[in-house]
């Protein structure tokens, strides 16, 4: 593998002036210019391949050559990635590899399944990449070989000459509430008689929200980060369809064989008044239902780690810690595992997907309650976008604060897990806050709860 230093930019927004109109953009941004968290950005385009699929029916391009599967979506994308699959040392988290997303749908082939407008899985093999490094302030393009195309980014991003962030226009209207106050409310206490009756422990339930979208979707992004910084937020942009991520929570991490996990369970809302906000921490802090809540999904994470992990090597790192938002507190619980090396960072991503914190305990049923209850695909929402390097490192987000646009419309959803002791209204107003910003802006400030 190979790189090049390239001039830093605080904002890694201006590297992505520079491939925003090609194929297949994607851009994992750390939004490290308006936040503490996260460390790296990486950027890319035109992959060399292209996968998409819903269920077992799959498209792979190759050198402008689409071909169709009927399989098992986990085995074409290992074939590709086994082949790609190459071990070598780096400094840098990504090279060249698989980043895309993997929709909540991803892998199930259950009953349970309901097919979306988009794909469940939509990944391409990129040979090339940006990496900004905000901690050592540097930048590099990292690529397999060179070509015109990436010579050409290494000539402009080396130039004297500062990209501007352009806008241009875009419109919204119509915010609609898919699922009424009512509806939720009546779903999460369907979700109670569940739990009492033994079915499961926890259940991520989540309502919709439907949008009327017109214009430039890099504009819209560039607001929503301005808005609503997050460390895994992302950006992609492959044929009709965007993928917009605020996603304040990791879903898994692998480098040098170290696993990682982050999960989030338990949620208050900032407030203005710096002395109550901080008295907001102390109150989540020690809050037994988000405790107990908490403590499930990381019990769950812990057991979908070991399937993968060394022997006693799944440790919690971090139990209860508080993280702050831009517009919520939450609850982040650390943990880590040494990764068996005979095993690949897809495997891992396969073992625990979808993410613990969105669907519940135990897993299964929780997954078919939702579906029964929401009756909707989630798509891209709780699923996770990312990267899988061909050193066998990767990171994914889990898909929360996430807008899907597609076809003049725009679509994002909101949650919460529901166990025995919640209370109906406050799950609902809860997941209102959790989507706040994104309900007073496409609403010009007229929701109100």
């Amino acid at each position: 593998m190979n790189k090049t230093k390239i001039n830093y930019h605080e904002n890694s927004c201006y590297y992505a002036e520079l491939l925003k109109n090609n194929d297949w953009f994607i851009f994992l941004d750390s939004c490290c210019d308006k936040g503490s968290e996260g460390r790296y950005c990486i950027l890319s385009c035109n992959p060399v391949i292209k996968i998409i699929s819903n269920k077992n029916d799959i498209i792979v391009e190759k050198d402008g050559i689409k071909s169709s599967y009927k399989e098992d979506p986990l085995t074409v994308i290992k074939k590709y990635y086994q082949y790609s699959n190459t071990q070598y040392s780096s400094d840098l988290p990504f090279y060249s590899g698989f980043m895309g997303y993997f929709g909540y749908d991803a892998f199930n082939c259950t009953d349970s399944y309901i097919n979306g407008k988009f794909p469940d899985i939509a990944v391409g093999l990129y040979d090339w990449s940006i990496v900004i490094d905000h901690l050592e302030k540097n930048a590099w393009i990292t690529y397999e070989k060179m070509n015109s195309f990436v010579e050409k980014i290494i000539d402009v991003a080396n130039s004297n000459n500062k990209t501007d962030l352009k806008k241009s226009d875009y419109s919204f209207s119509n915010l609609t509430q898919l699922t009424s106050k009512a509806q939720y409310i009546e779903d999460v206490k369907k979700i109670k008689k569940y739990i009492s009756e033994g079915d499961c422990y926890q259940v991520n339930y989540s309502q919709n929200f439907e949008v009327d979208f017109v214009g430039d979707t890099w504009s819209l992004y560039i607001d929503i980060r301005e808005k609503n910084p997050a460390p895994y937020s992302s950006y992609f942009k492959f044929d009709e369809n965007t993928v917009i991520s605020s996603s304040p929570e990791r879903f898994i991490s692998v480098k040098d064989n170290i696993v990682e996990t982050k999960p989030i369970k338990g949620t208050l809302k900032r407030l203005e008044d710096k002395i109550k906000d901080n008295k907001q921490k102390d109150i989540l802090q020690n809050d037994e239902k988000n405790l107990s809540e908490n403590l499930m999904i990381v019990d769950l994470l812990r057991n979908d780690l070991s399937k993968c992990c060394d022997l006693n090597s799944v440790k919690v790192e971090k139990l209860f810690d508080i993280e702050t938002y831009a517009s919520v507190h939450h609850m982040v619980s650390t943990i880590k595992g040494k990764l068996n090396t005979k095993i690949k960072s897809i495997d891992i991503l396969e073992a625990c997907f979808p993410g613990g914190s969105i669907t519940g305990a135990p897993k299964i049923r929780s997954m078919e309650i939702i579906s029964e209850l929401e009756k909707r695909p989630r798509g891209v929402y709780c699923g996770s976008i990312g990267y899988l390097d061909k050193n066998n490192n990767m990171d994914t987000n889990i898909c929360i604060r996430t807008i899907m646009i597609n076809n003049g419309k725009l679509n994002f959803a909101a949650g919460g897990g529901i166990v025995y002791d919640s209370n109906p209204e406050d799950e609902y107003i809860e997941s209102l806050e959790k989507v706040s910003i994104f309900l007073k802006f496409f609403s010009k400030g007229s929701f109100k709860w």
